[in-house]
């Protein structure tokens, strides 16, 4: 397939406005604490800790529910179920410890190279961003909710997940447990999940066909990995100001069979703790009658801005509110032969991605960048803060990390199914290049939206 770098017209975002609190629309005082926050951080990065070690062979790294009571409708035997992958890597203590006595114990480069890997290509400022908006500009709240977050992905090895992409996690599980990747394959492959896009604000949206899901059809923790490895590819097409993404959970066949109380608190606790302000908008299409008893259940959970993006919509009208036409697959509108680009596509399976550190140039020339990030930040922080406070400089320093970031990515990054299929692509000259296959896109150079 071709890809022209060179967006039409018709590409462009639509979600051009810059909103109050987002880079670009600061107040001084929300400068201010932007600073603050950045340097509790370069601070927090620069302590010793103690060496996290990994847990011991016999005692399999059990989830953070583990020992808790299932969800609904869970039985017995899947509350005695211990992780496998997640956790492997660390004690138990380090997520069940109170935060204010775990966050001390980790080593000040293990949360520095944690935080650089959450930020990925983003622009650094709009991640620390999001964390104060999500705590209503409360510093100290901000602070503990960020630092949870890459305490939770250290525990949960976000980094190698990514890392591993799809097939290096399936032979990484399949080694702890005999078919146990195969399975987080089949689920990757089972038509439960496809992504595609725009949404009518440019997001990219992830379709879920909830009526292919039964919960006894795979371990909790699979359907976790899988959770996340979708999130994390799709934090790859990130780009200013589109930072949110669209999520249609399509409940056409929809009975209690594929009711999963312990994926939905799962999900909701991704989006409301660990990657806040990520959710731009959520569809609930055609809920049945029966759904309304399990939104009852759902409605508690959720955090009230959340709960603001949430919207039912009963038929194709009302969901092309949200969503045009063009980037809807054939199973939401009825045409039967129409299938977004992320399921028309049929590939060979992607080579394995690797846990071994990276050592080339790219990768070494980010390593630089990230240190010129954190020196500059450091000066910057200690000048005085006014409406609008530098913002051409630390977008230009923006700028330099996410080209660094982007020659780093495949590197960094297994491989996976969606660059095979030529909806994202890392180029050889340093670019990205976003192609959603909708009729009337044309695929977009993401590279300098920052």
């Amino acid at each position: 397939m071709t890809v022209s770098p060179a967006p039409s017209s018709k590409t462009t975002s639509t979600a051009t406005e810059l909103l109050p609190g987002h880079i670009g629309n600061l107040t001084a005082k929300e400068n201010a604490m932007l600073k603050q926050l950045w340097g509790r951080l370069l601070k927090l990065f620069e302590q010793k800790g103690t060496q996290i070690r990994p847990k011991q062979q016999e005692d399999n790294a059990s989830s953070t529910t583990s020992s808790k009571k299932g969800g609904w409708f869970s039985s017995k035997k899947e509350t005695s179920e211990k992780d496998l992958f997640i956790g492997a890597t660390t004690e138990p203590t380090l997520i069940t410890l109170p935060l204010e006595k775990a966050l001390p114990l980790i080593p000040g480069e293990v949360l520095r190279n944690t935080f650089w890997n959450m930020v990925a290509t983003d622009n650094p400022d709009a991640v620390v961003l999001r964390f104060l908006r999500a705590r209503k500009w409360d510093l100290v709240a901000a602070y503990d909710m960020l630092t949870n977050a890459l305490r939770w992905r250290i525990v949960y090895r976000l980094d190698d997940l990514t890392a591993l992409g799809e097939n290096g996690l399936r032979d990484e599980l399949n080694r702890l447990k005999p078919g146990m990747g195969d399975c987080f394959v089949s689920q990757l492959n089972a038509g439960k999940t496809f992504l595609g896009g725009p949404d009518k604000e440019g997001r990219g949206i992830c379709f879920i066909n909830v009526s292919y899901h039964h919960k006894e059809d795979q371990p909790a923790e699979v359907i976790k990995l899988l959770t996340m490895y979708i999130m994390e590819t799709s934090r790859a097409i990130v780009h200013q100001p589109v930072d949110t993404a669209c999520i249609v959970f399509n409940m056409d066949g929809f009975t209690l069979k594929n009711m999963d109380f312990d994926f939905v608190k799962f999900l909701v606790s991704c989006f409301e703790a660990y990657y806040p302000e990520t959710l731009g908008c959520l569809c609930i299409h055609k809920a049945p009658w029966v759904f309304s008893t399990v939104w009852t259940l759902i409605q508690p959970l959720l955090d009230p801005v959340v709960a603001t993006k949430i919207h039912f919509t009963k038929d194709l009208k009302e969901l092309t509110h949200y969503v045009d036409i063009p980037s809807l697959p054939g199973n939401i509108t009825g045409e039967k032969d129409k299938k977004t680009l992320d399921e028309a596509v049929d590939i060979d399976p992607v080579a394995p991605g690797t846990l071994k550190k990276p050592d080339t140039a790219a990768f070494n020339d980010y390593q630089e960048m990230i240190k010129e990030h954190q020196i500059e930040t450091a000066d910057w922080i200690k000048t005085k803060s006014v409406d609008g406070d530098n913002f051409n400089m630390r977008r230009a320093l923006a700028t330099q990390y996410r080209l660094a970031r982007i020659r780093a990515e495949l590197d960094i990054r297994g491989p996976t199914r969606y660059q095979a299929k030529g909806m994202i692509q890392f180029t050889p000259e340093g670019r990205v290049i976003l192609d959603f296959g909708s009729d009337g896109w044309q695929p977009l150079d993401i590279t300098e939206m920052v």
